[in-house]
């Protein structure tokens, strides 16, 4: 028996025996889980986050940005019992969750947009049909199926269009950025949703696993069919279904047929040969899918996965905590693989909940989970976060721009990049000089021009009042009583033009800060 249904065996076994639970339930399963490892190592976890660092932490993963300085003003003085619960749900039911949800799996699905300004056509599409599909709360399997499968009616004489209206829902973007190579379709699919990184089998058998070169070209198989009629992204394209081999890159003589990574040919139906993989890669008795999409949902929320790289499941490179998280996969497709019972789940844990202060020397260890790790912002995130916290104006809703056709947003991410996996920000000389002097942070600290210092001195507060609400709009927490007295003591007294532009100092060291800067 192949290893892989030796996986198969065990995985169908264990989603049998389990139900859908209680979210309170199996966020208290979780924790136990990881207490065991805890006292394996005889160390203790580091306490529970408070609330100002917790909010603003829930709002940078769940929509994108820092919460206003009134919400946090807000959420800290609620005295609410389960105002944490609450919170979680509220962001999650929102509709700035499923566009922050539509860029990162846009950024992971078609990472050819960060360097191709002709794929970029397709984002508004594509990020609305993805969008669409988190907001009607469709199970993660059914989301990927309708990708994989996107229908394609194009004929020999008329080729389907793959864009023709920049803003309609598309999900045709997957297939136009891999350029309608099978080999390209075939392995994006198996790493993003299987975790496996089959693509290092193209030429040869995979050198760390057990993965044949046949075996890629099985999968590739199931995509051969599609045919690309010209060049560049836009080419239409159309499908001969009857289609179910392909040539080897190795030996274009010998041809292997679409085949299972189980080792099973599929039983054809009348639908297209990638129908068929979809529906088997997305089925509940497949030992990666669950297991690939709650690591990459940890990852995301948790700073890294049980499995790290998040899209590396291999033999070499075992979980952290094999048992957690093949009991959260099983969850998962109990729940019908519902995204939305994962985060609230994951969100109610203690885990999540940590303060990412280090306590314990031993915290120090990622791989434990014992304290909330320090993540990097990605390029929509720090954008965002610094557009609400200087209150930057927003173009009208009226305008048929969206925020990622905004030229100054977009050059923005061209230089700090996008929401792809990452472990660590980059950093460049143009990033510190973005941050440093570049205009939408000379446009926050001017007082001519900042929105955020008008409004502080228009409110009619004292200095320390004001130094209040600029912490609170730009790290979401209230200054210490030490960081609230040296800044008094920076400010001179006297005119109120210079009150303000030492205020104008403040923020700019504010949003130079490291605090800022991170998602912890």
């Amino acid at each position: 028996m192949s290893r892989f249904l030796t996986v198969a065996v065990a995985w169908c076994a264990l989603i049998s025996s389990v139900r859908a639970a209680d979210l309170a339930e199996v966020a208290r399963a979780v924790d136990r889980r990881l207490q065991e490892r805890f006292d394996a190592e005889a160390m203790a976890p580091a306490p529970p986050a408070d609330d100002a660092e917790f909010f603003r932490r829930l709002n940078v993963d769940l929509i994108g940005r820092i919460p206003t300085a009134y919400e946090a003003r807000r959420f800290i003085a609620d005295e609410t019992a389960d105002k944490r619960e609450q919170a979680i749900d509220r962001l999650l039911a929102s509709d700035e969750h499923a566009e922050h949800f539509a860029n990162v799996w846009r950024a992971l699905l078609i990472p050819e947009a960060d360097t191709d300004r002709q794929i970029r056509y397709f984002l508004p599409g594509f990020e609305a049909w993805l969008r669409n599909r988190r907001a009607e709360n469709a199970g993660f399997d059914v989301i990927v199926r309708d990708l994989l499968s996107v229908p394609i009616t194009g004929t020999q004489e008329r080729p389907q269009l793959v864009l023709t209206d920049l803003r309609a829902a598309n999900p045709m973007a997957f297939i136009a950025a891999k350029e309608a190579d099978p080999a390209k379709l075939a392995a994006a699919a198996t790493r993003l949703f299987l975790g496996l990184r089959l693509e290092c089998a193209e030429c040869h058998n995979h050198p760390f696993d057990h993965w044949t070169q046949d075996q890629f070209w099985n999968q590739a198989a199931f995509f051969a069919g599609i045919e690309k009629r010209g060049r560049g992204p836009f080419a239409p394209v159309l499908e001969k279904a009857e289609t179910r081999s392909i040539a080897t890159m190795s030996d274009a003589s010998r041809t292997v047929p679409a085949m299972f990574l189980d080792g099973h040919e599929p039983a054809w139906q009348q639908d297209r040969p990638r129908t068929e993989l979809a529906r088997w890669m997305t089925s509940q008795g497949n030992p990666y899918f669950a297991r690939a999409t709650v690591n990459r949902v940890w990852a995301q929320l948790m700073g890294r996965g049980f499995v790290d790289p998040v899209d590396d499941f291999q033999e070499s490179n075992p979980p952290t905590h094999p048992e957690l998280l093949d009991e959260l996969a099983a969850e998962f497709c109990a729940s019908a693989f519902d995204l939305t019972h994962l985060y609230r789940t994951l969100c109610r844990t203690q885990a999540y909940q940590r303060t990412s202060r280090q306590t314990d020397s031993l915290q120090a260890d990622p791989t434990l989970f014992a304290r909330m790790t320090v993540k990097p912002m990605s390029g929509e995130q720090f954008y965002d976060s610094l557009a609400q916290a200087v209150q930057l104006e927003q173009p009208p809703k009226s305008r048929t721009m969206t925020r990622n056709e905004d030229p100054v947003r977009r050059r923005f991410l061209d230089a700090f990049g996008s929401q792809g996996d990452q472990s660590d920000p980059d950093t460049s000389v143009l990033q510190a000089l973005t941050l440093m002097n570049g205009p939408l942070i000379g446009s926050a600290t001017d007082p001519a021009s900042s929105r955020l210092l008008k409004s502080a001195a228009d409110s009619g507060e004292t200095a320390p009042q004001q130094i209040e609400s600029l912490y609170l709009a730009t790290l979401s927490r209230y200054p210490t009583q030490a960081e609230r007295q040296r800044i008094v003591e920076f400010l001179q007294p006297g005119a109120t033009a210079e009150s303000t532009r030492q205020m104008g100092d403040v923020v700019w060291l504010l949003l130079n800060s490291a605090e800022f800067r991170w998602n912890h």
